[in-house]
């Protein structure tokens, strides 16, 4: 256990701090991870939270136009028993974001951090860019599955 955190099993979503806090304490998630986390799970998808029993992460609030995400992790045993589960996750997240800005006049930007364990070990995505731009990310994990 890393900083006193459970180990993710499948999909998990990570504080946005996660590689440099040194202490649990520290640990922040983005506003809009309790969103994504309701969005998993009425697509379906199982989140392993890191989170110990009864201890509950601070959210950071950024004010801004545009939706900062949380980091997303996906397990290398969830990808080898569901590689359909990036697909899901990802397409959940650009629909949720489409009906966000839907009617926005400008361009809304989103930032959204993907770790993903692959053979020769984890790798972190960082995706910035208009909403629709996600496809990007699934394309990047699909690279990193296939060649590490």
């Amino acid at each position: 256990m890393l900083l006193g955190c459970q180990v993710p099993s499948e999909i998990a979503i990570l504080p946005t701090n996660f590689v440099n806090a040194t202490v649990r304490r520290e640990l922040m998630h983005a506003s809009s991870a309790m969103t994504v986390r309701a969005l998993l799970k009425e697509a379906g998808l199982k989140e392993t939270r890191i989170e110990p029993a009864g201890v509950k992460f601070p959210s950071e609030h950024k004010k801004a136009a545009d939706w900062i995400g949380p980091t997303i992790f996906f397990s290398a045993l969830l990808l080898s028993q569901n590689p359909q589960a990036v697909e899901i996750a990802l397409r959940i997240i650009s629909d949720y974001l489409t009906d966000l800005f839907r009617g926005t006049l400008g361009s809304s930007k989103s930032t959204l951090d993907v770790v993903v364990k692959s053979p020769k070990g984890y790798r972190r995505i960082h995706y910035e860019g208009g909403y629709k731009g996600l496809s990007e990310v699934r394309e990047t994990v699909r690279e990193v599955l296939e060649h590490g």
